[in-house]
This record gives structure tokens, C-alpha cells and sequence, in this order.
């Protein structure tokens, strides 16, 4: 049994996927999961291989970590069989590493632990006294998995030691079926450049920038509209978006919608101050979008630039208008790679690539 520590279960979908993926692989092994939340949930809205903590830590909890951490150690040891786990997959590397580093050291259970947002930039930035635990769980890790080279170049020699380097991969995450099941080449407008953006409007996406360029582009003669899709967070943008008739506005909506606003437009731009992955980016390629993506986050790094679009800086307004003329100067290339390179965020790959590791453990553990 493959046990996944993995306390936001419930309320993020990209578990769900790659579950579902893993549990379709020719190598099938079962998978249980651990998962914590603070909502009571149904008990027919729960899958029958996932236990869920019902608990609501304070804010005490959370910074002292430790407390939270041998109560949900606790829970693992008092409702999972370990006895016939093989491997444990933590998918964070510090709240999820820290159990199955524990279970390592009790009972030999080799693990992997996943590198995200919370990692990055919560407990390695902002919490410096519990640093050397996350090398101790890193290093004691038989792989170390990032979700996007982006997160490995900050991590690796600056919290982490080179010498676990040989020990790390990129696995993105991937993107629903209903994208690569309809991927298409894209024609451009020919008469006007049409961008578009899909996520939450805040400031952290910098929505602020995305109208900036569009206004300079504008200014200087060029035909451009602007869709944005989203539910408004910051309510200072609903005044910015109505004085601009180039701009449409649709709130938050299913994916086949998304994917049908993504078809009305061509060029996908988010160049958000911070951006754990971008599941979006690799939406908008899968159906010939070159994209537009913040240098240095999440996104940038799976592929060199110019080839299926560009990462930016942030607040550069000069340089993200003159990527978007780049990419009206060579379209039907850069969207031919979009949709070819859009399999590498299709959950069957990326579960065939973590069973392959699961495999490799498994064997070499025995």
C-alpha cells in the first residue's frame, strides 16, 4: 500500500486526479490517504480508501508546528495500518514530510515528499528555526519531487544542500481531461490582438499591469481587447474595468466555459507577483495559446522562451507589450508548440511518472 499524506485532500481537486490517474496505472498498487480538514464532511462524500481528520487548529498550532504535528502523527498511527504500507508519498515537506519522516525513523517506511507553495514560501522564507527540519526530512527523503523547476532553482543551494540535487525531480501538476480531450490549433485574429486572462482578479495577479500594456498598446495604434475571467476580489477593479470598453468581464465558471472564452482569444497573459504553479498557462496551451508567465514563479523554466510564449517581469510594461508583438510576429509556431507540449501536464503521464518512482523505491527497498 502506498499511504499519501496529504491534509488538503478534500479541497483540492489536483489530489483527487492524480488518485484517480494512479488508480488506472497496469502497475496498480492500492493508495490510502490521510488528509485533515476542519470542515465535517458527508460520509458518502468521502472515497473509501481516505480518512479524514475532522479538526480545527488554532493559530497557535499552526506557528508552533510541533503541537499540530503529533496530533495528526497521533491519528496516523491510531487509523492507518502501517504495517502493510511500503511507501509513504508526503505531498508537502514539512507538515506531510515531518509525519512520514517520523514513520521512517519508528519503522523503516521509506518515503517522498512533494516541494510546494507553503514550502517555498511560508516555512523556508518566514520560518527560519524549523529550516533544519525540513533538510532533515529532505535528506532523509528517497526523492525529493518539485512541481516546477521554478521552485527547484530557489530551493536547491539556498535552503537545501547541491549534494540532494541527484535526488530531485520536476513533476508538474496537471490540468482536467476536458482541455487535452479538445485540444486544437489556434487561429489568430488577424485585425486585433486578443488577450485574455482566467483567475482570481486581485492584485497579486497583477491585473493592474495586464491593463497597462493594454492601454499602451492601444496608445500606440495596435486594436486590442482584453478578456478577463473571474470572480472580482479586490473591488477597486470593478471601477478600472468599467471605464474600459476593450475590456469583457465574465465572472467565475465551469471549464467547458473557460475553455470556450480561451478559443475566442489568443494570447493568454498572467504575469502575477507570485504564482505557486499556473494550471491555467498550461490550459490556455492546450488549446494553441501562447502564453505570457511571471519569470522566476511557478510557471517559467518548463520551457526555454520564445517556445511556447514568454516569462516577463512582473511590472515591466515595456517588455510584456514588446513579448505579446513577439508572439503576434511568429503565432502559428509558438501555437503549434502550445498544444503539442500541452501533454506534459496530462495526469495519466505524470501518475505513469510517480508509479515508475513508487516502483523504483519499492524495489530497491526490498
Amino acid at each position: 500500500m502506498i499511504l499519501h499524506i496529504a491534509p488538503d485532500y478534500m479541497n483540492k481537486p489536483l489530489y483527487h486526479h492524480l488518485l484517480e490517474a494512479l488508480q488506472s496505472q497496469e502497475n496498480f498498487c492500492d493508495h490510502f490517504v490521510f488528509a485533515c480538514d476542519n470542515v465535517v464532511h458527508n460520509t458518502q462524500d468521502i472515497p473509501h480508501n481516505v480518512h479524514v481528520v475532522n479538526r480545527s487548529f488554532s493559530v497557535l498550532e499552526r506557528l508552533l508546528f510541533f503541537p499540530k504535528q503529533k496530533y495528526l502523527l497521533n491519528e496516523v498511527e491510531q487509523h492507518i495500518s502501517l504495517k502493510n504500507t511500503e511507501l509513504i508519498h508526503a505531498h508537502t515537506l514539512f507538515s506531510s514530510g515531518y509525519i512520514a519522516y517520523q514513520q521512517y525513523k519508528r519503522l523503516g517506511i521509506p518515503y517522498i515528499v512533494a516541494v510546494r507553495n507553503t514550502d517555498v514560501n511560508v516555512f523556508f522564507k518566514h520560518m527560519p528555526h524549523l529550516r533544519h527540519i525540513g533538510r532533515e526530512i529532505a535528506a532523509n527523503a528517497q526523492k525529493i519531487v518539485f512541481i516546477s523547476p521554478a521552485y527547484k532553482k530557489q530551493v536547491m543551494g539556498t535552503y537545501l544542500p547541491e549534494n540532494l540535487l541527484e535526488k530531485t525531480t520536476v513533476l508538474p501538476n496537471g490540468i482536467d481531461s476536458i482541455f487535452l480531450q479538445n485540444r486544437t490549433q489556434h487561429m489568430p485574429a488577424e485585425d486585433i490582438i486578443r488577450l485574455i486572462y482566467v483567475g482570481r482578479i486581485e492584485k497579486d495577479k497583477n491585473i493592474h499591469t495586464i491593463i497597462e500594456v493594454t492601454d499602451r498598446l492601444i496608445s500606440q495604434g495596435y486594436k486590442v481587447s482584453l478578456c478577463l475571467v473571474g470572480k472580482i476580489i479586490d473591488s477597486e477593479y470593478k471601477t478600472t474595468i468599467s471605464k474600459r470598453t476593450y475590456i469583457t468581464w465574465h465572472d467565475q465558471c465551469s471549464k467547458k466555459e473557460v475553455l470556450s472564452y480561451l478559443r475566442q482569444n489568443d494570447i493568454f497573459i498572467m504575469p502575477s507577483y507570485h504564482e505557486t504553479f499556473g494550471l491555467v498557462y498550461a490550459e490556455a496551451m492546450s488549446q494553441g495559446l501562447p502564453v505570457i508567465y511571471t519569470r522566476g514563479q511557478g510557471f517559467d523554466g518548463f520551457f526555454e522562451d520564445g517556445h511556447v510564449g514568454y516569462a516577463v517581469p512582473c511590472e515591466d510594461v515595456n517588455y510584456i507589450q514588446n513579448r505579446i508583438l513577439d508572439i503576434r510576429k511568429d503565432y502559428m509556431t509558438l501555437s503549434g508548440h502550445c498544444k503539442q507540449c500541452a501533454d506534459m501536464f496530462d495526469w495519466q503521464q505524470i501518475a505513469a511518472s510517480y508509479n515508475n518512482i513508487y516502483q523504483h523505491i519499492s524495489h530497491g527497498t526490498r
